[in-house]
């Protein structure tokens, strides 16, 4: 079976319960929302047009060969090449058995070990039917920590559900649930029933990643956190590029040390400037 994706690379975790953990990244193609506000602030009325976003009049779309290509968007979603269909010129879709190689033999040992596997976007939920035929390659056959990182929307299929429970290898839902500034509205982004649900997996373990910026959002962290669950949560701050960070993490370290909550930097921006393939 075939699987698309935008990009395959190996680094450190950057965000989360694992950070500074060797990983390998599968950024699969496609997601369910935009999240154009992250980066313009909360007054509406000053973003910009969905239709002149950064990523839409980029004269040099077409031109691109590859995700290393690309700028690192400082406004919106900051993977918008991996799901806008503008883009999908340069995604990749493979057969599960080349896809499975080239990430293991990214790894420091042409081995998992530690290493843990990120499937990630875009939303790789949107790939159910697909990723248990890459799983199921015995390239990760000795694979032991798996880290999923969605928006949490996405209802577990049945067949799905059925093969994580089988499967033996440890999974940690990353679950961002987008909040106001991102631009997506609240019945579409916070889905209780969908994260209970990924928590029932046996052999895995879940948390909440809300993307703030300011003290302004923490009445809906509070507000989400007490809807979808008793997990543990980590406020991370806005910002894709080493500029726009600075501008925000220590206020969300503050505010993680105020309300009790765990702060999870971004690493791979301060490091790598968010560069694609990091």
């Amino acid at each position: 079976m075939k699987i698309k994706y935008s990009e395959i690379f190996y680094s450190i975790q950057g965000e989360g319960r694992w950070v500074g953990t060797p990983s390998v990244f599968i950024r699969l193609f496609g997601c369910n929302f935009e999240c154009r506000g992250f980066g313009q602030g909360r007054d509406k009325s000053k973003w910009v047009p969905k239709e002149q976003m950064p990523h839409v009049i980029d004269p040099n779309r077409l031109s691109y060969k590859s995700y290393e290509d690309l700028p690192v968007p400082t406004i919106g979603c900051d993977t918008s090449a991996t799901w806008s269909h503008l883009y999908k010129h340069i995604a990749t879709n493979e057969e599960s058995s080349v896809v499975a190689k080239k990430a293991v033999d990214m790894t420091a040992y042409k081995a998992w070990g530690n290493t843990h596997l990120i499937l990630t976007g875009g939303e790789p939920m949107l790939w159910q039917r697909a990723i248990p035929d890459l799983l199921s390659q015995k390239e990760f056959d000795t694979l032991s920590y798996m880290t999923i990182e969605t928006n949490a929307t996405q209802k577990l299929k049945p067949e799905f559900k059925d093969y994580l429970i089988k499967r033996n290898v440890h999974i940690t839902w990353s679950c961002s649930p987008k909040l106001s500034i991102s631009g997506e509205d609240w019945k579409d982004a916070i889905k209780p029933d969908v994260v209970q649900d990924y928590a029932s997996i046996p052999n895995s373990d879940l948390y909440l990643k809300f993307v703030v910026q300011d003290n302004e959002d923490i009445k809906e962290v509070k507000t989400a956190h007490g809807v979808l669950g008793n997990f543990p949560v980590y406020l991370m701050p806005v910002g894709g590029t080493v500029e726009g960070l600075e501008l925000t993490e220590k206020q969300v370290a503050e505010m993680a040390l105020k309300y009790g909550y765990k702060f999870s930097p971004r690493l791979h921006v301060n490091l790598f400037g968010n560069a694609w393939g990091t």
